[in-house]
Parts: C-alpha cells; sequence; structure tokens
C-alpha cells in the first residue's frame, strides 16, 4: 500500500511539474509573440515616420509652400495672409502604421535675388516706372504655389534704399515702381560682403575653379581670365603662321583669300584641300578678322576679331574665341547656339536676336563688355535664354525697346559694373548677380525693369546640361532647409 501510494503522489508530482512547465512556456510564449508584434508595430511605425521625413524635407528643400504625394507620403501646405510662413502637414503611412509630422517653416530670405551684389556703390533712379522685382510670373504669381518668390535686391553692404513695396502686384506688364516683393523687398546680408558667389551659379567655387571648368567644358585657354587660346589636343588646323587678315564665313564655309576651309557636319570637323584631314578646332592667329554672315557652321575658332553681319544659327552650339573683339553693331540678325569669349563687345543694333548661347568677356579688369540694345532686340528668350558673364568692365543700356532674359554674373575681378539709363522700355528677366566688390552701380529710370524669373534659371541650366556644357550648378529655389524650421511636432496614429 505504501508504494503504491508514493507512486500516486510521484504521478501527481509529475501532472503538477508538467502543468508548471506548461504554464511557463505558454507564459514566455504569450510573452514572446506580444514582443514580437510590438517590434513589428514599431518598425512600421518607423517605416512611415521616415515617409512623413521625406515628404516635410521635400517641401523644405525645394523652399516652396507647395503640396506633394508619393507612395506612402501625402502633405498639405499653406501659406499665411503675409506669405510670410509656410505650415506644413505631412503624413506617412505603411501597413496600418500613419505617422504625422506638423511643421512651419519661413518663406523670406529665398537664397536668390533679382539683383544681388556683394557691394553696391550707388542705387539711384527708381523713378517712374523702373523697378526691381522679386518674381516674374503669370497673373496670379501671387497664389501660384509653384512660383518662386525672392527679394528684389539682397547686398553684403548696408543701404537705404527709398520706396520698398511689399506686395503682389497683379499687373504684370506695369509692376510699379521702386524695390518689389512680396517677401522683403530689400535684404542686407552681411555675410554677402565675404561670400564668394560663384558657386551660386556655378559649380565652381571660386573665379579659379570657373576657368578650369570653363576650359575643360569649352576647350579654351585662359591668362588671367582673358581667353587667349584654344586647347590643342592634336585636333587644331593652325593657320597663326599664315598671315590671314581678313576671312568671311557664309554657309559652311570660311573663306580666307585663296584659302577655303569647309565645315564637315557629319564628322563635325574642318577639313582644306584635303578631306581625311579634318579637325574640329581652327586657330587662325591674332592677325586674323573674321566676318560672319550667315553661317551655320560648328567646332571651335579662334581669331583675333569677330563682326557678325548676319546670322549665325548652326545646329550644334559652335566655340568662338575673338583674343581681341567681338562686334554686333549690324541690325536684323539671329545668333543660336553660339558660346562667345572676348576681352572685348560691342554689342549696339537694332532688332538683334540671341538664343541659348553664351557671351563672356573677360580678363581681370581688362576690356569692355559694352551692351546698349536697340529696338525690338532680345539677348535671350524667355524658353532659350542666354549666359552673360564679365571678368572686367560692362555696362548694359538701352536705346527702345528691349529684353534680356537670362543671367548676368560679374566676377570679383570686374572693376566697374554699371546698369541703367537710356529710353524706351527695357526688362532683365531672370536674375543680375555681382560677385565684385569694386565699383557696381544701379541707375535705373523710365521704363527699365529687373525681374526675378526662376523658370529662366531653370531653363538656361537645362539647356547648358542637355549640350554637355555642365558648368551651371541646378537651382533650387529658396533657402527650405532645417534651419529655417521653426517649430516640428510629431504624431503617431494607433
Amino acid at each position: 500500500m505504501r508504494k503504491k501510494a508514493n507512486k500516486g503522489f510521484a504521478l501527481i508530482y509529475v501532472l503538477i511539474l508538467s502543468l508548471v512547465l506548461i504554464l511557463i512556456s505558454t507564459g514566455i510564449f504569450y510573452i514572446l509573440q506580444i514582443g514580437y508584434f510590438s517590434i513589428n508595430a514599431e518598425a512600421k511605425y518607423q517605416i512611415a515616420e521616415k515617409k512623413a521625413n521625406k515628404g516635410l524635407m521635400v517641401v523644405l528643400e525645394n523652399g516652396k509652400c507647395t503640396n506633394y504625394q508619393d507612395e506612402g507620403i501625402n502633405v498639405k501646405t499653406i501659406k499665411d495672409e503675409g506669405y510670410n510662413l509656410c505650415f506644413v502637414w505631412s503624413e506617412g503611412t505603411f501597413n496600418g502604421a500613419r505617422v504625422v509630422k506638423v511643421s512651419l517653416f519661413s518663406l523670406k530670405g529665398s537664397n536668390w535675388a533679382a539683383a544681388m551684389f556683394r557691394k553696391l556703390d550707388n542705387l539711384s533712379g527708381m523713378q517712374g516706372s523702373a523697378a526691381i522685382v522679386g518674381y516674374d510670373s503669370p497673373e496670379n504669381s501671387c497664389d501660384d504655389p509653384n512660383s518662386c518668390i525672392a527679394p528684389a535686391l539682397m547686398t553684403g553692404n548696408s543701404l537705404s534704399p527709398q520706396n520698398i513695396v511689399q506686395a503682389c502686384y497683379i499687373n504684370p506688364n506695369n509692376l510699379g515702381s521702386g524695390l518689389i516683393s512680396m517677401v522683403e523687398p530689400y535684404k542686407y546680408d552681411p555675410t554677402l560682403n565675404y561670400t564668394d558667389l560663384t558657386s551660386k551659379l556655378f559649380n565652381a567655387e571660386n573665379r579659379t575653379a570657373l576657368f578650369y571648368d570653363f576650359n575643360e567644358a569649352f576647350q579654351v585657354e585662359f591668362q588671367d581670365g582673358t581667353p587667349v587660346g584654344l586647347k590643342n589636343n592634336n585636333d587644331i588646323i593652325d593657320f597663326s603662321g599664315e598671315n590671314l587678315n581678313s576671312c568671311e564665313a557664309k554657309g559652311t564655309t570660311i573663306k580666307c583669300g585663296s584659302i577655303n576651309i569647309t565645315w564637315n557636319s557629319n564628322d563635325s570637323c574642318y577639313y582644306y584641300n584635303n578631306p581625311s584631314n579634318c579637325k574640329p578646332k581652327i586657330n587662325f592667329g591674332q592677325n586674323t578678322n573674321i566676318d560672319f554672315d550667315n553661317f551655320s557652321g560648328g567646332g571651335y575658332i579662334l581669331a583675333n576679331r569677330m563682326n557678325f553681319k548676319g546670322d549665325i544659327k548652326p545646329a550644334k552650339p559652335i566655340v568662338l574665341v575673338a583674343k581681341n573683339q567681338i562686334v554686333m553693331s549690324t541690325n536684323n540678325i539671329e545668333v543660336a547656339n553660339v558660346y562667345m569669349f572676348s576681352q572685348n563687345y560691342l554689342i549696339d543694333s537694332n532688332n538683334l536676336k540671341i538664343e541659348n548661347s553664351l557671351i563672356y568677356s573677360g580678363g581681370k579688369g581688362v576690356g569692355n563688355l559694352d551692351i546698349n540694345l536697340g529696338s525690338n532686340s532680345q539677348l535671350g528668350t524667355q524658353n532659350s535664354p542666354v549666359l552673360i558673364i564679365s571678368d572686367n568692365n560692362i555696362n548694359v543700356t538701352r536705346n527702345g525697346n528691349a529684353d534680356i532674359w537670362g543671367v548676368i554674373f560679374v566676377t570679383d575681378a570686374n572693376n566697374n559694373f554699371n546698369i541703367g539709363s537710356g529710353n524706351g522700355n527695357f526688362k532683365i528677366h531672370g536674375a543680375v548677380i555681382s560677385n565684385s566688390l569694386n565699383n557696381n552701380n544701379i541707375n535705373i529710370s523710365g521704363n527699365f525693369e529687373v525681374r526675378f524669373n526662376f523658370e529662366v534659371l531653370k531653363r538656361l541650366y537645362s539647356l547648358f546640361h542637355n549640350t554637355g556644357f555642365n558648368i551651371l550648378k541646378s537651382p533650387s529655389c529658396g533657402e527650405g532647409n532645417i534651419g529655417n524650421l521653426y517649430r516640428l511636432t510629431t504624431i503617431k496614429i494607433y
């Protein structure tokens, strides 16, 4: 009996121990399962939060108060009545998890301006309909979420300009007078005084790096900013020792006395006498003057002086280097796909039209870029703007109705930059940037306007980028970055 009783108790102990082990195992399994679900849920919320962060950063990086949608991302934005602040609601979702980021950032302080100067020595005029305007958009620009708004004038030295108007005008043809923008019309930024603005527009950090990029992209040799030659990669036909005084470029042929040089568009090269000896570059030396009249050749051409007497419209961009001067004084001509480098320019004609081109004038304080646009002249168009770079002295005036679509950039070597004076209606659509600490002057009156146009900046970048000349930085609107973030709230929705 005692043995049977002991066996009974042992069986009970085993049963109890088994039950305890089962309960412990069940508890451990339950805890592990809860932990798994908890970790899984947290992982989902982390992914959802990353999506919300991405939506938020998209708005901050483009600097615009615009809605945005992507897979698992839904961003809603709204501006305050004064267009000073942007409220952002960014929702990220992933497998049932939802995270909302709410933030507020400033729309003021765009990193662009219609006119940006490290140091502006003189600001005068601004009478009548003369104005510098921080936007150039359709009539609904104030309410258009895709428009990019900037200060009218930004300087590194403090000014006390008159006639500042912080408002949004709806008349695109007559915006008024003075400094006009819906954000700060005038912005004093002392950091500009010691900031190199080269990288504002270009991939280069400074003037030296800019010439290196130009040498690589356009095959032009420089001497302290002055264009002096073409890069020789054993791809030049050299006439520099021939003492050719006068040549005419017409059609696809350059005729210099008894010498005829022909452009072969199929192989993108020039030849004379022997078609098998075909090269893309020609060096005519420092004594040759070339008249271009309805020329459609391409490649690279170096001469002393170049005179545009007729159209120059090659199918592909042509690089022209004049060691002395380029002259455009003939009326009724069209120029397209021409990248020009010269020490001096005289641009003074009526009904002149230039598209998708580069006008570079240098070097260091030596030479002049004189632009006096006559009636119905256009340097650049809305869809095909131009880039104007001055490394020496530049004067921009007009005598009649004219437009410039593009960017005027002045290097830190420039000694004298004057913009203004003249008669007629004149508008610069794009931006004016001076990296010079020397003599910078704005004197606009009458119907003279400088209008910031971000779409022109984007088109200018695309034109150069698409033709393989990657010298420009892709423009971004505003200073939408975390430094301008006023308030951030994170909400998890369970």
